[in-house]
């Protein structure tokens, strides 16, 4: 089952029948359409949106598929596509994590006017 949104479609299967390449692929357009719906939407609605929610769980599948299958890569560039991919989607299910957690008050942004070069 799936739905198509803005041009991409998001499946609510488990990718378990896909070749790492068809993983990889999936795995971009899914971590950067959820980069987009979470800059799109008001970060109150998110935690409400269906389509931010199936696009977060898609991309929390293709990330456990792709950690698995990174053991299987024996060739360096293989190796390195997996591992992007896999610094996609993290990036992505972090920044939907955190806009969660900000918006049910888990979070605080603390403006810091301390300068980082020592003094002597």
């Amino acid at each position: 089952m799936s739905c198509q949104v803005a041009g991409y479609t998001v499946s609510k299967t488990t990718p378990l029948n896909l070749s790492v390449d068809e993983a990889i692929v999936s795995s971009r357009k899914s971590s950067s359409f959820l980069a987009h719906m979470l800059a799109m939407i008001d970060p109150q609605q998110i935690k409400a949106n269906e389509t931010a929610k199936d696009a977060y769980e898609e991309c929390l599948q293709l990330k456990e598929y792709l950690s698995e299958q990174l053991w299987t890569e024996v060739e360096t560039d293989g190796i390195s596509k997996v591992q992007a991919a896999l610094e996609e989607l993290s990036q992505a299910l972090i920044k939907y994590e955190m806009t969660n957690d900000m918006v049910e008050g888990e979070w605080e942004f603390v403006e810091s006017s301390t300068c980082c070069v020592p003094s002597y």
